[in-house]
């Protein structure tokens, strides 16, 4: 295995999808088309990960990897702030700055209240009914 690429983000996220999609067309047991096509992606997935953990060319998984962690950050903070919403709705509220769009939490109390963002400073004005 000396040389090899090895397992990264991208290829878990691969291996993922495969598992659920293979779950998934087990519900389509008697549309035998859709099954197949489900499973073949699968296959797909799964195939295409196993390629990525044996390749020889380090420098190209490893630019495949870098541009996938972007958008797998971008999916998993939105996950992990839908959360944080859910978790804390009764307590706070969450408001982006206009200004530098960054997401900021305020205690749920009725009234006026003046925002300050930490991270660029900016002022703004917003009402809690």
């Amino acid at each position: 295995m000396q040389g090899r690429y090895g397992s990264d983000e991208l290829n878990i996220t691969l291996i993922v999808f495969s598992v659920i999609i293979s779950i998934v067309s087990r519900f389509f047991m008697f549309n035998l088309p859709v099954q197949l096509i489900l499973m073949f992606v699968s296959l797909g997935l799964l195939g295409l990960a196993v390629f990525r953990f044996l390749s020889t060319n380090i420098y190209g998984r490893t630019a495949e990897n870098r541009k996938f962690k972007p958008v797998f950050s971008a999916v998993t903070g939105w996950f992990k702030l839908t959360y944080k919403k859910f978790r804390d709705g009764r307590t706070h509220r969450y408001y982006k700055c206009p200004q530098c769009k960054a997401q900021l939490r305020v205690k749920n109390v009725k009234g006026k209240h003046t925002i300050r963002c930490p991270k660029c400073g900016n002022k703004f004005e917003k009402t809690i009914r």
